[in-house]
Formats: structure tokens, sequence, C-alpha cells
């Protein structure tokens, strides 16, 4: 290879470069600067105890490695370790020293700990901006030694030696023998025992209320702790009794009541949906005859009356086979009510034979002191109070519709929650509203009497 000038030239500066670089990674890596005391300053710790703690073992401030340690130095009561460290780390004075350890097995190093975060802190230097400086000490009272496992396993040792092992295998073998092969059931048990708990913690809210809500119902039970205890043991000797006299009629109750229960519950799904509208209209009937029971009963008073001032007519004329009555021509006196019905335009001819609509409510409407029909609809007194009116919405009576399959009306669920105000539901002659509500409706319907 022929080697030219040039060539030569740049084989000598990449070689001077190499060597530089080299010998500044040496002088870097291998810290001789602060082996000769450039960049560094000293400080010495007073330990107890340093056992396991070696020269070059790092020193880390806050996690950071911010020197090593120099030297090692036996005294009588204890050892001195000089730490070396970095002239940038900015260490307060009142730092204290702690010997930790990478793992269970491995290397030892010192941390130093700034006393402001610890619990006791208040020491020297704190918070008053003292660093630590070239040839400051740490104080064996600052010297945080490093736990021994050793005396811990010694202890756990005698502890295990403590213990009897015939009487611990035979409490096993009890409990193992009590269990009887329930190992997957109390596995399932701790399972929903967890998801409970997850599920209550993540309810909360709800969970503090139930809790909240439950604390008055348990103060009751507590007052009435005597209460239920009686009622237990009245329940205690009534089944003693039972079981001592052995009776054939219980046995024969006990073994045919749950076939006359279901025989019930077939028969009430087989009336269903016809008996909840049965007692719906009942109901509503009811509520009309509880309102108007004043005007019944005042009815009731006047019949035999009425049917007296017949007999008076009829008895004394009957063998001339007439009645004693007088009678009065009148002549469009009172005169006829025409508002509110209809026009005579709109009036139907008689020949018509279609059907139509009639409007149930028609009825008189002029002022109620006007002496035209003064007897008629819109003068009807209230069941209650002194008002008058000719519906019983115009006296504040409401009253629920009846209900029929295939057509709508007010349910009487809605009747025993106070809805009968004229409301409808759609119910048809599947009962959308399932088993379980027609078991409310017969339960709640006779409820709403008011």
């Amino acid at each position: 290879m022929l080697l030219t000038p040039l060539i030569k030239r740049q084989l000598r500066i990449f070689t001077v470069l190499a060597v530089v670089a080299l010998g500044l990674a040496f002088f870097q890596y291998a810290r001789v600067p602060a082996m000769v005391g450039i960049g560094v300053y000293d400080v010495s710790v007073d330990f107890g105890d340093a056992s396991g703690l070696y020269p070059k073992a790092a020193v880390t401030y806050r996690g950071v490695e911010v020197g090593q340690v120099s030297e090692l130095e036996v005294t009588d009561q204890g050892a001195i370790a000089t730490l070396r460290l970095d002239n940038d780390a900015r260490i307060p004075a009142g730092a204290s020293a702690e010997l930790h350890s990478t793992s269970a097995v491995g290397e030892q190093y010192v941390d130093l700990v700034d006393p402001r975060t610890t619990p006791s802190g208040g020491n020297a230097g704190a918070g008053s901006g003292d660093l630590l400086a070239d040839g400051a000490r740490i104080p064996r009272e600052r010297a945080v030694e490093m736990p021994q496992i050793t005396p811990v396993l010694d202890s756990v040792n005698r502890l295990l030696e403590s213990v009897p092992k015939a009487e611990t295998k035979r409490v096993l073998d009890e409990v193992d023998a009590g269990l009887g092969g329930a190992g997957p059931d109390l596995n399932e048990l701790v399972d929903a025992s967890g998801d409970l708990l997850t599920e209550a913690q993540a309810r909360i809210d709800a969970t503090t209320s139930l809790i909240a809500a439950v604390q008055p119902v348990l103060e009751t039970q507590r007052d009435l702790g005597s209460q239920t205890q009686s009622y237990a043991a009245a329940l205690d000797q009534l089944t003693g009794a039972l079981a001592a006299g052995d009776s054939a009629a219980v046995r024969t109750l006990l073994k045919k009541a749950p076939g006359g229960l279901d025989a019930a519950t077939r028969t009430v799904r087989d009336l269903q949906p016809v008996l909840p509208m049965m007692l719906a209209n009942l109901t509503t009937n009811a509520q009309v005859l509880h309102t108007y029971l004043p005007q019944l009963h005042q009815t009731l008073v006047v019949y035999p009356s009425l049917v007296a001032r017949l007999q008076s007519a009829i008895n004394p004329r009957a063998e001339h086979g007439d009645v004693k009555l007088d009678l009065r021509a009148a002549l469009n006196n009172p005169p006829t009510c025409q508002s509110g019905y209809l026009s005579p335009k709109e009036r139907r001819n008689p020949r018509a034979t279609e059907v139509r609509d009639v409007d149930t409510l028609a009825h008189c409407k002029i002022a109620p002191d006007n002496p035209t029909a003064i007897r008629g609809a819109r003068n009807l007194p209230c069941p209650e109070g002194d008002g008058r009116g000719n519906t019983p919405a115009a006296c504040g009576e409401h009253f629920g519709g009846g209900v029929w399959p295939d057509s709508s009306g007010t349910v009487a669920y809605d009747l025993a929650v106070g809805r009968g105000d004229g409301t409808t539901t759609a119910t048809t002659g599947t009962d959308a509203t399932g088993g379980d509500e027609l078991w409310k409706i017969l339960v709640l319907a006779p409820l709403g009497v008011q």
C-alpha cells in the first residue's frame, strides 16, 4: 500500500485524537480529579455499626448519586466513614446519613436524607439554609445503621420452635375434618364476599344511605327486644307442643297444605285478568255508593211515605175502578228549557234509523235561580255540602271509570294509590301488567275507598 504524505498526516492526526479521547474517558471514568481532591469535598459520618459498608460504595441524595465512600476507619466505639461528595451537590447541613441495601442480599450504600422530609425534622441546620461543607461531620445521632436480618431470623426461628408440633398437627387435622371437603364452598363464599364488598364500594353513597336508614330500624328492634323474645318464646312453645303432640291432623295439614296452596294459586291465575277487573269495578261502585250514602238514606226514608200516599190515592176508589187524583191543566208553565240541548233544526227525523252518539251530560244550562226547569239536573243537590251541580265533578267528586276487556279505564291499582281522577290507563284482556302487578291489584284495590 502506498502511503502518501497526506495519508501519513491524516493518520498522525487520528492517532493524536484517539489518544486524547481515551485519556479523557479514562480520566473521567476513574474520577482522577476526585482522587486528587478536585471538584469534591469530604464529609465524615460517625456510625455505631457500619457492617456491610465498603470503600467505593455509592452515596445518594434524593435518589441521585452524589459521591462515594472514600475511606472507612474503625474506632473503639464504631466506624468513621469518609464521604467524598461532588461540589455541585447542595446538601443541607442537618442531613442524616442512612445505610441501605439495594436488595435483600445486595450491596450497601449511604443515603443522605434531608431533615425537612422526615417526621422528626428540626435538627441542626434544618431550614436555616446551611449546607454541608468540606470537613463537616455527621454525628452518630444522625447516622442510621443498617437493620440486621440475623436477629429477626433468630426470633422467627425461636417462635417456630416454641409452637408444639403435635398439637398443631392435631388442630389442623380437626379443622380439615370439620370442613369435611367444603373447601370449594368456602372458596365460593370468599369470592362472593369479595364481589359484594366490591359492589358496595362502587355504590358507596347508596350503601351509606342504607346504613343510615337501617339504624332507626335496628334501634326500634332493640327497643322491642323484650316483645320479640316473648314472641319467639311463644313460638317455641307452640312448635314444641305440636312436636310433642304429634297430631295426625297437623301432619295431614302439613302434607296437604302445599297442594291446597297450589290449587288456590292456579285458581287465581285462571281468574286473571277477570278478577282484577271485577274488583276494580266493584271498587268504583263502592266509592259511588259511599259518596251518595246520605241520598240513599233519604230515599229509604221517603219511600215509605211515598207508598203511603199512593195507597191513599188508590185504595179508597178501588171498588169504583178509578183513583182519587186531582189534576190541573197548564200550558208551558213553567216554560220549557232549550238552552243546553240540540236546537230544533238539529233534531232527528222520527223515521231515521241510524245510530248516533248521545250527549249523556246534556242538561238545562241556565242560571240556577231561573224558574224554568227549576228541578232540572243543574240544581241537583251535591252529596256533601250545600252546593248543587249537574255532575259529581261539579260538586268536587271524582270517581274512577270502569275497566272492561279490550277497553280503557282507570285500573284498580290507580285507585289504590290515589289516582282515581278519571285518567285512563290502557287495559286489555291479556293484561300487560303481568302476574306480579295483578297480585298487587288484588290486594290494594279495596284500599282505594275514601
